[in-house]
């Protein structure tokens, strides 16, 4: 029983980024004849032995790697192996799908859960069961975690200032980083760049100094963020509104001067000397323009409490004033 080629080949390019395999298509009664007949007058490209790309599809960046990978499993469909994928791509070639740095992808490190061997130059197998929080799916490819890439590719590489570029793109837009968990892959190479034995978190701090990273920079990318950003906004704003309350209620039957309610208000919202380097570079330059908001409300709310008291006493309160350190980085 004769099939439409050209239906069967566009239906299993559409679920693959335009690309199926010779296997695919011969488990849908498509010869390998008919492939090559249409490789001979350009409908389709092979990009790998036994895999193909229709030649209306517009070349991808990461085309030669996607090839590799289903190559891996041939007769199975891309989506069919993402939930419990038998093959990972890991090293170089997993930064290259998480878009970043700029290490060499081929060849392909390619994880696989069996023993596997290849004669092919652009394919590195490895063998690894991986933990599942260090599997990700991006762009409808099972690839290493950012933190399993980083910590392999300071095994692998060891060029610090390369995988530090890798590190420096991965915390750069809304992607979010866990230090912790890269602390713990980072620990069995810490001896190897002169760190105490199984001291991840020492081998972290190198990787952020070589990458141009530090935890004011990590801060000030993340309240930038515009959901963090707004959050943070109302944190303030709840944060003053309350503490306005509490003095007005306390104070309000009290004589004394206005300005000396001013100044503390101000106090109150002022950065204190006291606070870490981190909190002070926050608020002066994310924080400010809130704060500045805040506190033309409330200069509006003391004249209106003003004109109703003639004067009012106001002694500092014993009572401190919320770090915003301990509000606003449990997001970090």
């Amino acid at each position: 029983m004769s099939v439409v080629v050209e239906p069967v080949l566009e239906d299993l390019a559409s679920g693959q980024w335009g690309l199926f395999t010779a296997a695919q298509a011969r488990v849908r009664r498509v010869s390998r004849a008919n492939l090559s007949h249409r490789e001979r007058d350009g409908r389709l490209v092979r990009l790998a032995h036994g895999v193909y790309r229709l030649g209306g599809v517009p070349v991808a960046p990461l085309d030669e790697l996607r090839a590799a990978w289903m190559s891996t499993e041939p007769e199975m469909l891309a989506w069919e192996r993402v939930d419990v994928p038998e093959v990972v791509v890991g090293g170089a070639a997993a930064a290259a799908v998480h878009e970043c740095g700029d290490i060499e992808p081929a060849p392909y490190r390619l994880f696989s859960r069996g023993r596997r061997q290849t004669q092919r130059a652009d394919i590195a197998y490895r063998q690894r069961v991986l933990d599942p929080e260090d599997v990700v799916v991006v762009g409808g490819l099972p690839v290493t975690s950012i933190e399993r890439t980083v910590a392999d590719l300071v095994d692998e590489v060891g060029d610090l200032s390369l995988v530090g570029d890798v590190l420096a793109d991965a915390t750069r837009g809304d992607r979010a980083i866990d230090l912790d968990r890269l602390a713990h892959l980072l620990a069995p190479y810490a001896a190897r760049y002169g760190h105490s034995r199984g001291d991840g978190s020492a081998l972290l701090e190198q990787l952020r100094r070589s990458a141009g990273i530090d935890d004011v920079a990590v801060a000030r990318a993340l309240v930038q963020r515009p959901a963090v950003g707004a959050a943070l906004a109302n944190v303030i704003s709840r944060e003053v509104a309350e503490q306005l309350q509490v003095i007005a209620a306390q104070f309000q039957s009290q004589l004394g001067e206005n300005a000396q309610f001013r100044e503390q208000i101000d106090l109150m919202l002022a950065p204190l000397d006291e606070q870490s380097r981190l909190v002070s570079e926050i608020a002066d330059t994310v924080l400010a323009p809130v704060l500045r908001q805040n506190r033309e409300q409330m200069n509006q709310i003391t004249k209106m409490i003003a004109s109703q008291l003639p004067t009012i006493t106001m002694p500092r309160p014993a009572m401190p004033v919320r770090n915003f350190r301990t509000d606003t980085q449990t997001d970090e």
